[in-house]
């Protein structure tokens, strides 16, 4: 699935038109294969970040619900206490993190206004995930004004580093395809 370039030593080999370096494609890897290839590989990236930056991020959160569920005597809870209780606000810094950095790696490659769009608006989220983040912490919070503030927080936070990891692992299979 690799391009190799052969520049020939003398005369023989050279193309009709003078030009020394001569494309020549491993079987099976013509450009519809490659575009196939590299598109396979941007949602295998992406599908990697959902399970193991968001799914086992919420693993003790799920965890401990189904656990509260088979446990006699357990306090109901609804579903925003659940929220409140979550620690969303610091899955949604540490996602948000996660993707700036990432972002900036890809920003020394090749600029993009998009990717520095979104990355600003990364920023923007974490800056409110911290300074919300201590309320869910408060005896004398409001379970359910905390548990839905955290969530959106947490779910904006997901569409934003999910949109840019998309962005980076597509900007990275154009550079791979592009060689």
């Amino acid at each position: 699935m690799t391009t190799t370039s052969v520049a020939s030593s003398g005369g023989e080999g050279v193309a009709p038109g003078g030009d020394e370096t001569v494309s020549t494609a491993a079987p099976g890897a013509d450009p519809d294969t490659q575009r196939k290839h590299a598109k396979q590989m941007v949602w295998l990236r992406f599908t990697i970040w959902l399970v193991l930056s968001v799914l086992v991020g919420l693993a003790p959160t799920i965890s401990e619900y189904l656990h509260s569920r088979q446990t006699a005597g357990a306090p109901h809870r609804s579903f925003w206490e659940w929220c409140s209780e979550a620690q969303l606000y610091p899955m949604a810094m540490s996602l948000v993190i996660a993707s700036v950095g990432e972002a900036l790696m890809q920003l020394m490659k090749k600029a993009s206004a998009a990717l520095v769009l979104v990355t600003v608006n990364n920023l923007i989220i974490m800056v409110f995930a911290a300074i919300l983040s201590p309320s869910s912490g408060d005896e004398n919070k409001i379970k359910e004004v905390v548990g839905q503030q955290s969530l959106i927080a947490f779910l904006v936070a997901v569409a934003g580093s999910g949109l840019c990891t998309l962005m980076c692992a597509k900007s990275a299979a154009a550079e791979e395809t592009a060689q």
